[in-house]
Formats: structure tokens, sequence, C-alpha cells
């Protein structure tokens, strides 16, 4: 394992990473920052990795607990040491199991918030800890959602990261249990080259009724736009 720290750019918060395996990825700081969270939420990571969105949710919106689940035994080890790192291990816990058996590993509507970027490809990719993390070698999308649905208070939220070409399959999982997408933000690299993501939050009994934005991250020259610069706090 090759270590690194990477700047938060939030009052000095720091976050460690493996050089060797999965690395958090720009998607990641776009969910934490979109979701909505209160003051006082007790949020739930699927997927958890090095702990990025609990360490945000944290930090930056508020919340007064986050729990990880992440199958990585490495991953977990990671973010407990980044949680540490920032003075959050009173705040921070993290599962070492899978989001399949996700009616064991936490009770049942316990939570206000559940944050993930899950594996977005069905196949191919890298090896090791990296494709563990990009594609569906174990938990599928629907997985990932199911446990999401589980875990959440009536009236609470979702928000996932997923790349477009399979928003059908996050929404037709989401209604089949009882989440009600409510606001999707299309995510655009740059507004020539088409939207790359979406960022989709869905509250569950929620009723029906979506709203759409959109991010763009580039101008066409290549630099920050003004939204981007908004979402890091660099304006």
């Amino acid at each position: 394992m090759s270590e690194y720290l990477v700047d938060l750019g939030i009052d000095g918060r720091k976050l460690l990473q493996d050089s060797e395996g999965y690395r958090f990825t720009q998607d990641s700081v776009f969910v934490a920052n979109m979701a909505k969270i209160d003051v006082g939420d007790r949020v739930l990571d699927l997927g958890s990795g090095g702990g990025i969105l609990s360490i945000l949710a944290l930090v930056k919106r508020g919340a007064a607990h986050a729990t990880g689940i992440e199958i990585q035994q490495k991953q977990c080890e990671l973010s407990l040491r980044s949680a540490r790192l920032n003075g959050l291990e009173d705040k921070f816990d993290v599962i070492n199991g899978d989001v399949r058996d996700i009616c064991s590993l936490v009770k049942a509507e316990s939570f206000d918030k559940a944050l993930c970027n899950p594996p977005y490809f069905t196949s191919g990719g890298a090896e090791g800890e990296r494709g563990l993390s990009r594609c569906e070698s174990g938990a599928t999308l629907d997985d990932f959602v199911a446990a999401a649905a589980w875990a959440l208070k009536f009236g609470g939220d979702a928000c996932f990261v997923i790349k477009v070409a399979r928003l059908a399959t996050l929404f037709s999982a989401m209604t089949s249990r009882n989440l009600q997408p409510k606001h999707m933000t299309l995510i655009f690299p740059k507004l020539s080259s088409g939207a790359d993501a979406a960022v989709v939050s869905a509250r569950k009994g929620g009723k029906e009724g979506l709203t759409l934005s959109t991010f763009v991250a580039k101008d066409e020259d290549g630099k920050d736009t003004q939204q981007y610069k908004r979402l890091y706090g660099v304006e």
C-alpha cells in the first residue's frame, strides 16, 4: 500500500488515499455537495471506499454521524484512519460488509440520508480493488438501491451518482422500492461534450414529481465554470 494525503480544501481537512487501490473521483465530491443533508442528520454511505462521502457530509454539511458500509477491508481501515486524522472518530464508523447483507448490518429505517457512488459498469474495466469499485462483480445497482430503501426512514432521501447511460436502471430500481426520484442534476464535463453523469435524489415514500437542473464543470476553453467554483468554494 502506497499512501498519500489529499487536501480537501476545508479547514485543513485531509483524506488518506492508496495509490495502488481505489481512489475517489470528482463524482463523489458532486454527490456529497449536491445531496440535501441537514445539520443533525444520520448518514449512511453505501460502498464507502476511503470515506470521502462520509467525511464531506460531516465537515461540510453538518451531519451528526456517518456510517460507511464497505466490502474492502483495506478501504475500511483507510477511512477510519482518515476520520481519526480529522478528529471525527466519534462521528464516523464503518462496517466491513456487503450491501447485499444490509438487513444484518444496520437497523431498518435508522438513517435520515443515504449516499452512494456505486460501481458504474456491469462488467469489464480494471482488475483488483479498482475493478471491484468500478464494476458490478458483486453487488449490483439494484442491490445498492435496495440497501438504501431498507436503511432510510420514511421521508428520508437517497442520493446516487451514476452514468447517464444507466439512468433508466436506476429509476426503475428506485421506484420499485418506494424511492421516488425528486431531483436530478445532469453533469456536463463541458456543454459541448454532452452530459456524462447525473446526481439523483429520491425520497422514501415521496410523491411523484421530478425537477431537473444542470451542472457544467468546464467552459469551452477548459476553464472552471462559476458553478464549479461555487461547488468547491473557490470563488
